[in-house]
């Protein structure tokens, strides 16, 4: 259960970029205009963990996003549930009957959380480089603060819809996580409910 949250828990999050790097603005300015204009995202997600030398883990599942909150529902390889609402995170694991609810640091909140609504405190987190490989735009997060779990995260913009496709999340033991969004809406009703979560009365419930 923890495997999710160590890996796909670094902790991205989703949703936006640039046309180009034609223009003068630079892709974190163009990120900020397009993300005003986002006040929901849908999407599937594919997640992949690789553990140093191990072998690749793949997840699959839908995740659900707005300001301030987001859920990520794992359908396979087995049901988890992962939902942040501000610096606190829940995840789920309804098969072991067991949960844990923590606080996420600052660079956590960031990646993993709705990153839409929280594109102006990027830059206050990490240093940020902007490059383009084969017209696709990137962006690569280095932390500012040493020693955070976190080593490097690279951010791949499509260049036509200004979405994000995919996050890779590299931490301090070499581990990888990457997350790839598919079928991604903006703007869709998202019913404030389903980031509140009863658990059942036999959930063993622990804290990190």
């Amino acid at each position: 259960m923890k495997k999710i949250w160590t890996f796909s828990g670094l902790f991205l999050s989703l949703a936006v970029a640039l046309n180009a790097l034609a223009s003068e603005a630079s892709i974190m300015e163009r990120l900020k205009e397009e993300y005003k204009k986002i006040h929901s995202i849908k999407a599937e997600f594919i997640q992949e963990t690789t553990l140093g030398v191990r072998k690749k883990t793949t997840y699959r599942g839908k995740v659900y996003i707005v300001p301030g909150k987001s859920r990520w529902d794992y359908e396979t390889p087995k049901p988890q549930l992962v939902i942040t609402q501000g610096d606190k995170f829940l995840l789920y694991d309804p098969i072991n009957k067991e949960a844990v609810k923590g606080l996420l640091d600052k660079e956590a909140i960031v990646t993993r959380g709705p990153f839409f609504s929280l594109i102006n405190q990027i830059q206050k987190y990490y240093d940020v480089k902007e490059i383009q490989e084969n017209q696709l735009p990137i962006l690569v997060l280095i932390p500012k603060k040493k020693g955070t779990p976190i080593q490097k995260i690279t951010v791949y913009l499509d260049p036509k819809t200004l979405l994000i496709q995919k996050i890779d999340t590299l931490d301090s033991l070499g581990n990888l996580n990457s997350v790839t969004f598919k079928n991604t809406q903006t703007n869709v009703p998202i019913e404030q409910a389903i980031f509140q979560v009863k658990l059942p009365p036999d959930v063993k419930i622990s804290r990190p």
